[in-house]
């Protein structure tokens, strides 16, 4: 990633070695590399209909609609100056055929609002319950981290609700509250058929788990092998180089 500068209140920046721009907030919310953590997990296929849960400035869709060349990504977002960066970057990337911001609270999503059932949700929600930890003074960072507006639960119910049969949702989380997920996964009528944990280096407790869920699945689980993030020092390993790469051509 690389950064810019475009004015006082935002930056430039650039994902997949500069061939995607990305205008985010100079100050308060800035998306990190979960994003494209989750886009490069999520099994999306060209033509499909895909929801962003919590889209912030649209790296998770515009990753998405990269790859796919042709769908429609709907990019949830309820903080108006994220949702007008995700629009923005969806316009100045040339993807703004593909991809659709809707500023919106996502419990207020159905399937009437969003034209039929989708065959994929992506969410990277927030990760610590209200209560736990602290809580950041900026307002775009509070409630992208704390569940304030929405949690993990609300967005596993939405995705069962948009999802048509053998939909698929990818979500990324932390990895010390697996259980929760999983739990909030089968509670909506899910069944988690992929799992991938992600450890800063090899000798590190896992930080963050990625987990594929079908509607209506059965109950067999494929457990991916780790990825790890660092190799020595403080340098990406291969394979978190090869991602940020971004794939070498689209699916």
């Amino acid at each position: 990633m690389t950064t810019g500068s475009t004015s006082e209140e935002f930056t430039r920046d650039t994902i997949y070695r500069g061939r995607l721009t990305v205008v985010q907030p100079r100050a308060g919310y800035r998306f990190a590399l979960d994003a494209l953590l989750l886009a490069d997990f999520a099994r999306v296929r060209p033509g499909q209909r895909v929801v962003d849960l919590g889209a912030g400035v649209g790296v998770v869709a515009l990753a998405l609609a990269y790859r796919m060349e042709h769908g429609r990504i709907l990019a949830v977002e309820i903080q108006p100056r994220l949702a007008a960066c995700a629009r923005e970057n969806a316009r100045i990337n040339g993807l703004d055929s593909v991809v659709e911001v809707l500023e919106t609270d996502w419990g207020n999503l159905d399937l009437a609002a969003i034209g039929g059932p989708v065959q994929h949700v992506a969410v990277n929600p927030p990760y610590r319950k209200v209560g736990t930890g602290r809580l950041n003074p900026d307002p775009e960072e509070a409630l992208a981290r704390h569940e304030l507006r929405g949690s993990l639960t609300s967005a596993a119910r939405i995705a069962a609700r948009l999802l048509e049969a053998g939909g698929l949702l990818s979500v990324i989380f932390p990895a010390t509250r697996l259980a929760i997920l999983l739990g909030a996964i089968e509670a909506a009528g899910m069944a988690p058929k992929r799992l991938r944990l992600v450890h800063s280096r090899p000798e590190e407790s896992a930080r963050l788990a990625l987990v594929e869920a079908r509607l209506g699945g059965g109950e067999e689980l494929e457990v991916l092998p780790p990825l790890w993030v660092y190799r020595e020092g403080n340098r990406y390993s291969a394979e978190v180089e090869t991602l940020l790469s971004g794939p070498a051509e689209p699916l």
